[in-house]
């Protein structure tokens, strides 16, 4: 290992919009509706990309009848 290379343990620092979702998807999969009415997240196409940046990475899957299904992905 390098002099540069830095070991980074704690968790990335998230907007509490994110964390809400976050938090969600640790419980297991949520739709795109229970998105909107369980977390009252109305614009949450952009906490999505927020979390991919934060390197969370999360799975999309379509449902049926223009809803989608999200799912943290595993390692």
């Amino acid at each position: 290992m390098t002099e540069d290379a830095e070991l980074n343990f704690n968790p990335p620092k998230l907007s509490p919009q994110c964390q809400k979702l976050y938090d969600r998807l640790l419980l297991g999969p949520i739709t795109t509706d229970a998105i909107r009415d369980e977390l009252r997240l109305i614009h949450y196409s952009r906490r999505f990309t927020d979390l991919k940046q934060a390197g969370i990475i999360w799975d999309k899957r379509y449902v049926g009848n223009n809803l989608y299904e999200y799912r943290l992905k595993k390692n």
